[in-house]
This record gives structure tokens, C-alpha cells and sequence, in this order.
């Protein structure tokens, strides 16, 4: 929707003004040394990150910690987080889309100021399928939904990514939580990720 991204891109401006540092490149220290062997396939992993999009995410939910969210999958004894995420592309040309990136460049000092990996307490072999199913979203070039429309799975946004592939399961994290948001061009209704947060089933594995 034009009309919706001239807002957005409006609201980004007026948001980068006031988290000015948070718009800047900085010095975040070293990456992070993970707890790996504590993790699970199907773990849900939480951001709090520094870029535009995420401030937007803050600002609009200012009870919330974290302004994005994937799923683990273990490939070749290695960790990836499956997500959907916009403007992070892996190559010029790259469109938004659902993708797949090692954990500790998804926790880069450069892309997470706080992160989280939680588990749905209950049936690990559902979260195992699906990771299963994030990765065959991946696989089939899914693109990131910048209408943000939970009613259309064609495309999605990182939140609807790991609710949907739950969901399939039998798995409701979002427990029908959904955010109301009234900023000026963004006025709507959002599934964010302190939606899924709030879920009392997660067990927080690791945190920092």
C-alpha cells in the first residue's frame, strides 16, 4: 500500500530524530558467547535492535523489550534463525523477504543491544516441525509483508512468520494478543513481538 509506506517512511524520519544514538553506528563491543549447547530446533529467539525498523517497533510498544523475533534451526550442527525481516539484505539486490542467518549474526553487537532465547514449554517435537516449517518458508522465497496483514500468509512480517508455523501446530503463542497502535500513518492493528512475549508457556533459556 503507497499510501502506507510515505507514512512509514515519514514516521521513520521523525524516529531516527528522536532516538538519534540508536540511528548511529556505534561501538557495541564483541559478539556474544552463546550457550548453544542449551538450545533447542524450534526455540523462539527475541532482539532488541538498533536499526529504523525496530525503533518504529519500540515506539509503538513502549511496554515491550524486544522489536524482533525468529525461530532456531540447527543445520550441520550449526544454529540459524529463521525470520522475515526488512531492510537487511544479503546481496545488492536482495529483496525483503523470509531468510535465514547464523545465530551470532542475528545477535551481532551491531543488530541486537539485548536479545532472549525462550522455549514453548510442552511438546519439543512440535517445535521441532515447526522450524521445519520456517525453513520450507525460506526455501520457497517468501516475502516480507511491509502491509503487515496477519489475514494473507503469502507474504509476512518476522511476528506472523513464528506465530503461523505454531500455529500449525496447534500452538497459540499470541494467545489472540494483538497491539493497537495510533501513530500518526501507522494507526492498525500489529502482532508484536511483546505479543508473544507475554505468552506465560515461554521459558526464557538464555538472555543478555
Amino acid at each position: 500500500m503507497m499510501f502506507k509506506s510515505i507514512f512509514i517512511w515519514g514516521t521513520i524520519g521523525v524516529c531516527c530524530t528522536l532516538f538519534a544514538p540508536s540511528c548511529k553506528d556505534q561501538e557495541r563491543g564483541h559478539a556474544i558467547d552463546l550457550p548453544v549447547d542449551k538450545f533447542h530446533e524450534g526455540d523462539i529467539v527475541f532482539r532488541r535492535g538498533m536499526g529504523l525498523t525496530s525503533q518504529i517497533v519500540l515506539a509503538a510498544d513502549s511496554k515491550g523489550t524486544y522489536s524482533h523475533i525468529g525461530i532456531l534451526k540447527q543445520i550441520d550442527n550449526n544454529w540459524y534463525v529463521i525470520h522475515a525481516v526488512p531492510g537487511e539484505p544479503d546481496y545488492k539486490g536482495d529483496a525483503d523477504r523470509v531468510k535465514i542467518d547464523d545465530l551470532y549474526r542475528f545477535f551481532a553487537p551491531d543488530r541486537a543491544s539485548r536479545g532472549a532465547v525462550m522455549r514453548v514449554d510442552g511438546d519439543s517435537q512440535a517445535a521441532q516441525r515447526a522450524a521445519q516449517s520456517a525453513l520450507s518458508l525460506f526455501e520457497a522465497g517468501v516475502l516480507f509483508d511491509h502491509d503487515y496483514n496477519l489475514t494473507d500468509t503469502t507474504q509476512m512480517y518476522c511476528t506472523e512468520l513464528v506465530n503461523y508455523v505454531f500455529q500449525k501446530e496447534g500452538i497459540d503463542l499470541s494467545e489472540g494478543r494483538l497491539s493497537h497502535i495510533n501513530i500518526p500513518g501507522l494507526g492498525g492493528t500489529y502482532l508484536l513481538p511483546n505479543d508473544i512475549a507475554q505468552n506465560q508457556k515461554l521459558q526464557i533459556i538464555y538472555s543478555f
